[in-house]
């Protein structure tokens, strides 16, 4: 048996191999921005709560830092929040402005609320007059490729989007919106403010591990593909 590489097998060989051992050390690199990640998230979201300032010049330095924020509901201007989930139940997010005294409106997520008939809400609590939320800040996300379009005329969103909602409600509102901790209580809205970093998933080293070994596997191919039995 010789070992006779022929040009062209050669050439996507080495291609095929270079691209997947760079896709095995690109997911070792997001594995490392992953775990960073992790642990900011506990760091603050373990940290004491602090009041939500009423200015933030930077929204990513307070993402998922436990906060306080005081000020009255506008229950009037409430945003549903589409596709959401919680223990196989499908329903919204309730958001509702919070008005602040010497402060902009700040967005405040006060929990799930699950459809009970249809399309129908279950009965949920509102809260008037002056009150106090603990939650976490969090930054808007823009949605993916396969999220819907927010239909802000028939209060259907898919994504928190402070510009477009301050517009529907004609109020400047914070960059960051606070995502209401569980209270405790029975009923609706239930908040999961403290919950958000438990989605979060760390698979990239297997990752990793399967790129490399699609790697290895491709070069074994090419060797014994590229061996000539003598005559």
């Amino acid at each position: 048996m010789g070992f006779r590489p022929r040009p062209w097998p050669t050439a996507i060989a080495v291609v095929g191999i270079a691209i997947l051992i760079g896709l095995g050390t690109w997911q070792l690199h997001r594995k490392v921005w992953k775990e960073t990640l992790l642990a900011t998230i506990a760091a603050r979201t373990e940290a004491p709560p602090v009041p939500l300032p009423a200015k933030i010049a930077a929204p990513a330095t307070w993402t998922f830092r436990r906060v306080t924020a005081a000020g009255r509901f506008d229950n009037d201007h409430a945003f549903w929040l589409y596709g959401r989930t919680q223990d196989g139940k499908a329903g919204i997010h309730l958001l509702v402005p919070m008005v602040r005294e010497g402060a902009p409106t700040v967005l405040v997520d006060r929990g799930f609320v699950p459809f009970a008939d249809g399309s129908n809400l279950a009965p949920f609590a509102k809260i008037d007059g002056p009150t106090e939320v603990e939650g976490v800040a969090r930054t808007p996300e823009p949605g993916g490729v396969f999220t819907p379009a927010s239909r802000p005329d028939d209060n259907i969103w898919y994504a928190v989007d402070p510009a477009a909602m301050g517009a529907r409600i004609g109020a400047a509102l914070m960059p960051v919106y606070v995502a209401a901790v569980p209270s405790g209580g029975a009923g609706w809205p239930a908040g999961t403010g403290g919950t958000e970093s438990l989605g979060i998933r760390n698979e990239h080293l297997n990752y990793a591990i399967f790129w490399y070994s699609m790697a290895a596997a491709l070069a074994v191919i090419y060797v014994l593909s590229s061996r000539s039995r003598r005559a």
